[in-house]
């Protein structure tokens, strides 16, 4: 009997070494691997040609993990994960919902999800994928893992849904943190850059999220200067240029009531004077905030609320109107607005 337990003990410990080894490899494979992987879908029936006005919406889906329940723990908050696989359920049916009783050409989305950890097993990109299915998908995954088991694996980051995509949109790197998420994952900043033909005039749609927790927002700032001299070089070429997303900068003033500290608010910066040159706008509607502070779950009035996604749109670009969509953070950290724009 003494040699059974012996032996099962020493069965335990070689499955014990070979678990780590892998998670080892997985982890090394991970921190080693430089790719974007991207998904290009294009929608069964033909391409459906994009007259003006052309509509767009952007839209950080924060991997439908971020509703109102929940905060965050790298915003101050307790949370790493979702309440439970309910609230991500909930909030997915309220995205799917707002998408589909919306109006629009091409969505400009961020933080969407492949089921893994963050989304407790939930497919958030196949979900929306299926809901929009008179759109072409372009996904290109900012933060991925390798050789990890699907349920502790993370795949996340840009997608582009719209009626007209002949081809997949360019992927185009811009500059990255230093440091590792959880000491091993490198997030892979990029943006996605769509062409296309609109009542014959060329446009260049550019999809964005820039950093978040960079110190004195300096990577964001470098990341903003590689973005505007890609589409300043597009406009000189004579082409419509909107560039969207969550640019993680104050893009105007507000002054929404809210009870959150100091210290909640340390990721908030304004949007550099001067980055852009005359002519170019900021567009967005200053109706009412587009993010919300994850220090705590969402009580109105007590988050710190503020306007961070919208477009920057070239001189040859006029916005018609810009609607905000007020959810009251019920679905995620971030709301939706849909621009009308044409070209001048």
């Amino acid at each position: 009997m003494t040699n059974f337990f012996a032996k099962a003990f020493g069965w335990f410990l070689l499955l014990c070494l070979f678990v780590a080894s892998y998670f080892f490899m997985a982890g090394f494979v991970t921190m080693k691997n430089h790719e974007v992987p991207t998904q290009y879908k294009p929608k069964t029936s033909s391409p459906s040609p994009i007259s003006s006005p052309l509509n767009v919406l952007v839209w950080n889906v924060g991997y439908a993990g971020l509703g109102e329940e929940s905060d965050f723990v790298a915003d101050g908050g307790k949370m790493l994960l979702p309440p439970d696989r309910d609230a991500i359920i909930k909030n997915l049916n309220g995205i799917v919902k707002t998408l589909q009783d919306s109006e629009f050409d091409i969505a400009l989305m961020q933080e969407v999800a492949e089921a893994g950890f963050l989304t407790r097993g939930v497919h958030v990109l196949e979900n929306i994928t299926e809901s929009l299915s008179d759109y072409s998908l372009f996904f290109s995954s900012d933060i991925s893992t390798k050789w990890f088991p699907k349920r502790m694996s993370l795949k996340h980051g840009l997608a582009i849904f719209s009626k007209d995509m002949d081809t997949p949109p360019k992927v185009i790197r811009i500059d990255d943190e230093p440091e590792r998420i959880m000491g091993f994952i490198k997030r892979k900043y990029h943006i996605q850059e769509m062409e296309l033909v609109i009542d014959n005039q060329d446009w260049v749609v550019i999809n964005i999220h820039l950093s978040a927790f960079d110190k004195s927002a300096s990577v964001r700032t470098k990341q903003l200067e590689t973005v505007f001299s890609i589409a300043n070089e597009h406009y000189e070429a004579g082409k419509a240029v909107v560039v969207g997303g969550d640019w993680n900068m104050r893009l105007g003033q507000t002054d929404f009531p809210y009870t959150s500290s100091k210290e909640a608010l340390f990721w908030i910066h304004d949007f550099p004077q001067g980055a852009i040159t005359d002519g170019w706008r900021r567009v967005f509607d200053p109706s009412g905030p587009t993010v919300r502070t994850n220090e705590r779950p969402f009580n109105k009035g007590e988050n710190y609320t503020t306007i961070i996604d919208g477009l920057i749109i070239s001189p040859n670009v006029s916005l018609v109107d810009a609607n905000l969509i007020n959810l009251d953070f019920k679905y995620t950290d971030h709301q939706p607005a849909i621009f009308r724009l044409e070209k001048n």
